[in-house]
């Protein structure tokens, strides 16, 4: 993130700095955590609710008007997705749910290991939306699971967790595609 976000989202009390790096205040990270929660669980259709949980959960933190000049919030926003990765990841890896590659998180063997042992699977081109729903439900079935064993007390932030491996932690390069899933 822009240094013109950080300060922006630091004088809102949304960042917050941790150690050399910038990750989520507490507040922002269980709004967040609560919408995906709330959006998961309402839904049939899970195509687009990272955006819908990210953006509900900053709204609830934020005023409404905000009169801060477009250079500080535009590279807040450009960069928080990002952050709301590097916010996720040490969750994910005390987890075993991912690991970290440089910069770049990807799922961990532990996860693939519990990944995809006995689950239908719809023909991607017919029923796509079907394929996706089951893909997400048993992703975030596993995340569960390694969350209540090995770090219970983050549990709910499951469905966040699931969404951010449903988005491939942030494109890295050794991005997985839907092909990986459907063998």
């Amino acid at each position: 993130m822009h240094p013109a976000g950080i300060k922006f989202g630091l004088t809102l009390g949304l960042l917050e700095l941790k150690g050399d790096g910038v990750v989520l205040s507490p507040a922002l990270l269980e709004s967040i955590s609560e919408m995906a929660r709330n959006k998961v669980q309402r839904r049939k259709r899970v195509t687009w609710i990272w955006d819908d949980a990210v953006t509900a959960g900053l709204q609830r933190m934020m005023p409404l008007i905000i009169e801060a000049p477009r250079q500080e919030y535009v590279p807040f926003y450009t960069g928080f997705d990002r952050i709301v990765f590097e916010t996720m990841m040490p969750i994910a890896e005390k987890a075993k749910i991912a690991e970290r590659y440089g910069k770049y998180c990807t799922a961990e063997r532990t996860f693939y290991r519990k990944f995809r042992q006995d689950i239908r699977r719809p023909h991607m081109r017919l029923e796509a939306n079907l394929s996706y729903r089951l893909h997400f439900r048993e992703t975030l079935g596993v995340v569960r699971q390694l969350l209540a064993e090995h770090s219970p007390e983050d549990i709910r932030h499951a469905e966040l967790i699931a969404l951010c491996q449903m988005d491939n932690w942030d494109h890295s390069p050794k991005k997985l595609t839907i092909e990986d899933f459907l063998r």
